[in-house]
């Protein structure tokens, strides 16, 4: 076996030997010399044959990258694998544009096949340096050789005895290209390095001519050789070549304002940009001593290195200086800027330094008093990777757990304190560019309680670039991408579909990496920071090149980072606020999962999911966020999603209505249980109005009821609010609209009629339903509702299926079931310990009560346990994932939580530990007919419902009729007493409801 493998080694070494064009392919990939060394070889002799090795190269080299990048297509065929690898940011354009030539080339017709077989070759060859300068880092010029007719003769020979060996050499090929894990980090550097390797060297004598176009774009004034009287003329000059005493000299000097203040090296193509900043700063220090002209500091502090493409910069006003790769020259106003604050804070003399010196700390920020300890940690996590001069700065927190008030309040320092000039956000819908400005407006400062808005101009970005005056700007990524890449602007409609829906209708053909240029209406140095609102991942990826425009750090917000975001940010996650933190911390509820079950009888039943966490979804977060998603293994819509069709909406229709007390037990017992609000996922508009119809003819109500919101719906906005607010409009059947920053509080129940095939989607759907609501904004528009505490998914098309999760799934968490499965587990915890999974599925059912809890309940688990029934659920959910507490032991040891939890569990409040007692039936009997009267008597707001239920509780704590004396008394006083009910009320309408809740409570 060895001597056969030595012999094949040999034979493809001859081989390599004689292919001038293909022989370097031999270290990284054998196959890849001989398709490529097969083609040549063929196209005069037979063009068909060159034509089908061509193709086979592209395929070949296409699974090594993959391979290399730990991508896998979800197919076997090329198409798939061109998609996926673009979408990895991996194919730029000519590269794109080659490996499409190669695999839409035909071969089945001669006279064709003669015709694009050199063509064919040639792009073979393009893609071997691209793939060889991708391996190595190598910028020489690598031209092809038009090998003679002799050459062609020695090179067949050589291919001819691997000719048989085919079969062979592609299995171990199959073997070599497994699976492979990747880590973020690693796949950032092969994205970045195969963006360089992409485009062609400049020629040595081409490169000092542009980098002075570059610097003419970015508003520099070039001088001519010998023009230095000149210098004066405009604001920022460029000497070229300057006549320097001492022999000293420089590519070219940069003056502002007459001073010289920088120094520009050019380089050959492909030099280590590195080792030559460190050549220009000894230069930069050479040049003070030398020049005729008048310099700002000595030694220089802004120095550029460039190789005609890349661009590096290094200021050396900045504490630990590090150099950075930039996009663009800077504006020679934006120096100048600079140096004016250098000389107005010599302690301090760059953005990078005033962030150290000046942010206080967060217990001395008055301002952070309007913040919960969750989301200061995530500011003071940002403050402190920024001040260690990380550019790229990665938080995860989960939806509805404060994310854009932590954005805020990070914008609110920079500028207060670091005196950035100005930032940018970038969201992902238009609406959320409003929903941003209308939350700056909001954000009050220490500054006389003026708003963030009032004291800083905030501003959407136009294709007039930021007003100078703007220190706040934000902007879509749809017009960041007209502005840098020329792409058009969506219409006003599709400006308000998300990204993640985009992605699951439109095909996803092009998804080459956008490329950018200068924009001289928003510069690269137009900004001091970035920040990134949760935006879909291909931001990261395709649109990576928008972020990297700008001269700024960026910090990311996400409550879902897919691994090309992981990767963008270099891992750098310095902040998590996962879903399982935000569900122990009772910001959100947890969601039961259903599937259905479709009977040979033609009837549907809800299951419930299995609950068991999966060994993948029991890895670390941060693993999880390294590994490739599959958004990104998803290649668009090429076969339509699964969808329940119209010979089977009334039955889905139907088990969803007859589950409905099961569902929510707690509200069977009513006369009439009210549908809660429910959000259905249609494929498109003739689906929706399929689905309405049926659901309408199910329920057996009017068209109020149950309507379809799409973009296509006359009013769309309107009808979003009225479902939000009304306590008639039950069903909104959907396509697209709920993918933005969509209100969905008050939504119960989600039902997927068709396929969500993004996972990342998929999470931010269900984390958008799955926040809380007040009980009382909740009762206003779902009478009979206690409170909102599960989300209830209802999966016909089995989405929930592709999609893993972490939290333990729980779907009995309410009625007799619920309390059976909680004391089975609590009698576990005391008799015998928990496993990781009871623990997890412990933690749910307890997290379920967290919206209900008393303060009476909350202290006596507080006494017996020592911590907060939120931190108890944290620690048990946190024994699932990878911080693996043991914390079973502990609640083995204290068996008197078991009573309390279950008499939690049950309704009562606490008074002792361990000792709870049962509500008076008077209270019982006024609990019963409020409901009954906010139920008739309605609809309220829950404003006025927070009045009448705190009337009811006050009659029923002293057992008497309602005094309206007591309206100025506490909790009332608090909100105007006696006057701040009429407000809400009207005069003649607030005595006649005192009359009439009077009655109705007796």
């Amino acid at each position: 076996m060895a001597r056969a493998s030595s012999e094949l080694e040999s034979r493809f070494t001859d081989l390599a030997l004689v292919s001038a064009n293909f022989g370097f392919l031999l270290p990284y990939e054998p196959l890849l010399a001989f398709y490529g060394a097969s083609a040549e070889v063929r196209v005069s002799s037979a063009p068909g044959d060159a034509v089908v090795a061509a193709r086979q190269f592209g395929e070949i080299l296409a699974v090594t990258i993959g391979h290399l990048a730990g991508v896998r297509s979800p197919a076997a065929d090329q198409s798939s694998r061109l998609r996926v690898l673009t979408r990895a940011g991996l194919m730029h354009a000519p590269v794109l544009a080659a490996f499409e030539d190669l695999h839409g080339s035909a071969d089945g017709a001669p006279d064709r096949a003669e015709a694009v077989a050199p063509i064919l070759v040639q792009r073979c060859f393009e893609l071997a340096v691209w793939f060889f300068r991708l391996q190595t880092g190598d910028r020489e010029p690598m031209s092809f050789v038009h090998t003679s007719p002799s050459d062609l003769r020695v090179l067949a020979e050589r291919l001819a005895p691997l000719d048989g060996l085919l079969p062979r050499l592609r299995r171990e090929f199959d073997l070599r290209m497994g699976p492979t894990s990747l880590l973020a980090s690693e796949r950032e550097r092969l994205i970045v390095g195969a963006r360089d390797a992409a485009g062609e060297p400049l020629p040595e004598a081409s490169i000092a001519a542009e980098v002075q176009r570059r610097l003419t774009k970015a508003g520099w004034d070039v001088l001519g050789p010998g023009a230095d009287a000149d210098r004066d003329r405009s604001l920022g000059c460029v000497l070229v070549e300057p006549r320097l005493s001492g022999g000293s000299r420089a590519d070219l000097l940069l003056l502002v304002g007459g001073q010289v203040v920088g120094i520009v090296e050019c380089k050959r193509d492909g030099a280590d940009l590195a080792t030559a900043m460190d050549q220009a700063g000894r230069l930069a220090a050479a040049v003070t001593e030398a020049s005729p002209w008048p310099v700002w500091r000595s030694p220089l502090p802004f120095r550029y290195v460039s190789d005609g493409r890349r661009l590096l910069f290094y200021d050396a006003n900045d504490p630990e200086q590090q150099a950075r790769l930039i996009s663009g020259f800077h504006r020679p106003t934006a120096l100048a800027r600079w140096q004016r604050e250098a000389e107005a804070d010599h302690a301090a003399p760059t953005y990078r330094a005033r962030q150290a010196a000046h942010l206080p700390a967060l217990e001395e920020d008055s301002a952070a008093g309007q913040l919960h300890p969750r989301q200061l940690r995530a500011v003071r996590a940002v403050e402190q990777a920024l001040v260690a001069g990380d550019r790229r700065v990665l938080v995860q927190m989960a939806t509805g757990t404060g994310r854009i008030s932590a954005e805020i309040f990070e914008a609110y320092r920079q500028l207060t304190y670091a005196r950035a000039t100005r930032i940018l956000f970038v969201v992902d819908l238009r609406t959320m560019v409003h929903q941003l400005r209308s939350r700056f407006g909001k954000f009050n400062t220490p500054d006389a309680g003026r708003s963030l808005a009032d004291v800083y101009q905030v501003e959407e970005l136009t294709s007039a670039g930021p007003t100078a005056s703007a220190s706040i700007v934000v902007t879509t990524v749809q017009r960041l991408q007209a502005m840098l890449a020329g792409t058009p602007e969506p219409e006003d409609g599709a400006a308000r579909v998300s990204a993640y829906e985009t992605a699951e209708q439109v095909s996803q053909s092009d998804t080459a990496p956008l490329e950018v240029t200068y924009c001289e209406a928003l510069p690269p140095d137009s900004f001091d920071l970035v920040v990134v609102d949760d935006c879909h991942h291909s931001l990261y990826g395709r649109g990576r090149a928008l972020l990297e425009y700008f001269d700024a750090p960026v910090v990311g917000f996400s409550a879902t980072p897919a691994a090309p975001v992981f990767g963008f940010f270099n891992a750098n996650l310095v902040s998590e606020y996962s879903f399982e933190q935000a569900v122990a911390d009772g910001l959100v509820v947890d969601y039961s999962v259903y599937s259905t079950r479709f009977e040979p009888s033609g009837r549907v039943a809800l299951v419930p999911m299995d609950g068991r966490i999966d060994a993948d979804a029991k890895r670390p977060r941060r693993t999880q966020y390294e590994q490739l998603d599959e958004d990104l293994a998803y290649v668009g819509p090429d076969s339509d999603p699964r969808i329940i069709g119209s010979e089977r909406l009334a039955a889905v229709a139907t088990a969803f209505r007859d589950a409905l007390p099961a569902l929510f037990p707690e509200r069977a017992a009513q006369a009439e249980l009210v549908v809660p609000k429910t959000v259905v996922f249609a494929r498109n508009d003739a689906h929706a109005d399929e689905v309405v119809r049926h659901l309408r003819e199910v329920f057996g109500a009017g068209d109020t009821f149950c309507q379809k919101i799409t973009m296509r719906s006359d009013h769309p906005d309107q009808l979003l609010r009225d479902f939000r607010t009304t306590p008639q409009f039950r069903i909104a059947v959907v396509v697209d609209i709920m993918s933005g920053p969509t209100d969905m509080r008050a939504v119960e129940c989600v039902l997927f009629l068709r396929e969500v095939r993004s996972a990342a989607y998929y999470e931010l759907l269900l984390a958008q339903g799955a926040q809380r609501i007040e009980p009382a904004e909740l009762r206003a528009v779902t009478p009979g509702a206690f409170a909102k505490t599960q989300f209830v998914v209802i999966d016909a098309v089995e989405t929930s299926r592709h999609h893993q999760r972490r939290l333990v799934n729980v779907t009995d968490a309410s009625g007799q079931a619920g309390r059976r499965a909680l004391e089975r587990l609590l009698n576990r915890m005391v008799d015998d310990g928990l496993n990781a999974d009871e623990a997890a599925e412990l933690g749910v059912r307890l997290a379920r009560l967290i919206p209900v809890l008393s303060e009476a309940d909350g202290a006596a688990v507080r006494r017996l346990a020592g911590f907060s029934l939120e931190q108890l659920v944290s620690r048990l959910l946190d024994a699932a994932g990878e911080e693996a507490r043991d914390t079973r032991a502990l609640l083995a040891e204290v068996p008197a939580l078991r009573p309390v939890l279950l008499g939690i569990y049950d309704g009562p409040a606490a008074t002792d530990a361990g000792e709870l007692i049962q509500p008076s039936a008077a209270a019982e009997n006024v609990r019963r007919r409020l409901a009954a009267f906010t139920r008739h008597a309605g609809p309220f707001t829950a404003t006025q419902l927070w009045w009448i239920e705190n009337i009811a509780e006050t009659a029923a704590a002293a057992e008497a009729p309602f005094d309206p004396k007591d309206l100025d008394s506490v909790p009332f006083s608090g909100r105007g007493g006696t006057d701040g009910f009429l407000r809400v009320f009207g005069d003649d309408a607030a005595i006649t409801l005192l009359s009439e809740l009077g009655e109705a409570l007796a």
